[in-house]
């Protein structure tokens, strides 16, 4: 297109408008093949700051779900068996206090059924789930309850043995915590030396290590007195310390704390969430209107760039 002095800057207008509109048209089709509204913050200048604070909170409260769906699995892992090993006492004491007349005792296998639930209630405070034992405290990688440790000393009743002896204990007592939320930390965790597991694994040995006659002797009996005293006291009253519902509840209480604050981090991921894909991606009913608006407005320039191209004297006279 050959331009005259006059015409040259309206023509220079039209051909910086219709590249605009080209350019335009370019990021429209990026927007729309894309989603989003820019492919870089200067993109979203207004909103970059807004945006970065957004996504990082969002980490933040991923890590932190993440956190507690961790120490969820070990706490409902404790609870299930904290819920058992309670069963277990409750059973052997209902099992003890019938075999306290006659032959009973012998009658019910009194022996074996203690070596088996003793055995259940070792496995029970061994438990552990993909990377640590539960019951050790801070020694995560060493069994917490191990019954011939050369440390624990074996019952040979009668008498009963009286004695509390927590030699079984292969753990230490550091309590573990997690951090749920920004100055939020949950400390949780039992021990297998707490005072109602031994009571509980102190009452079953006794009457594992015991023979008894038939009829059961006055001895003997006082042997299952004993027990019965201890899985009592293990159950439901255990003085100043606390029984195994009790821990239980406990555990029930951190689940329910991090259940909360899991709730809140998810209703926060959500709105965040949506604040994120307002502030980046674009409408796109609007962005494909948008985009056939510009293309009809690319042609037309096309168009009107090409007439001009064709203007000279001789065709403006026929």
């Amino acid at each position: 297109m050959v331009a005259r002095i006059g015409s040259f800057a309206n023509q220079q207008l039209i051909l910086d408008a219709t590249l605009r509109t080209q350019s335009q048209l370019s990021e429209t089709r990026l927007q729309a093949a894309t989603g989003k509204k820019s492919q870089i913050f200067s993109g979203i200048a207004q909103d970059s700051s807004r945006l970065v604070n957004l996504k990082n909170e969002v980490a933040k409260a991923d890590q932190y779900i993440e956190n507690i769906a961790t120490t969820e699995k070990r706490l409902t892992l404790m609870n299930l068996s904290l819920e058992t090993i309670d069963e277990i006492a409750r059973e052997m004491r209902s099992i003890t206090v019938s075999s306290l007349n006659g032959e009973a005792a012998d009658t019910n296998n009194l022996t074996e059924v203690a070596t088996q639930f003793l055995d259940q209630t070792v496995e029970l405070l061994n438990q552990r789930d993909d990377s640590r034992y539960l019951f050790a405290g801070g020694k995560t990688d060493t069994k917490p309850v191990d019954l011939a440790n050369g440390v624990y000393t074996v019952p040979a009743p009668p008498p009963f043995d009286a004695v509390v002896d927590t030699g079984y204990y292969e753990g230490d007592t550091t309590t573990q915590q997690v951090r749920i939320d920004d100055g939020v930390t949950i400390q949780y965790g039992i021990t297998a030396d707490q005072s109602a597991f031994e009571k509980v694994i102190r009452a079953l040995d006794n009457i594992a290590q015991t023979t008894f006659s038939v009829p059961i002797t006055v001895a003997e009996k006082q042997v299952l007195n004993d027990a019965i005293t201890l899985l009592t006291e293990a159950t439901e009253n255990n003085g100043v310390q606390k029984t195994i519902g009790g821990f239980a509840a406990d555990v029930a209480l951190d689940l329910r704390t991090i259940d909360i604050q899991e709730g809140r981090h998810n209703e926060f991921i959500n709105f965040a969430t949506d604040s994120i894909a307002d502030i980046e991606n674009v409408d796109t009913a609007e962005t494909l209107s948008l985009l056939n608006f510009q293309q009809v407005q690319l042609e037309a320039s096309f168009q009107i760039v090409a007439r001009l191209g064709q203007l000279s004297l001789s065709n403006f006279l026929r």
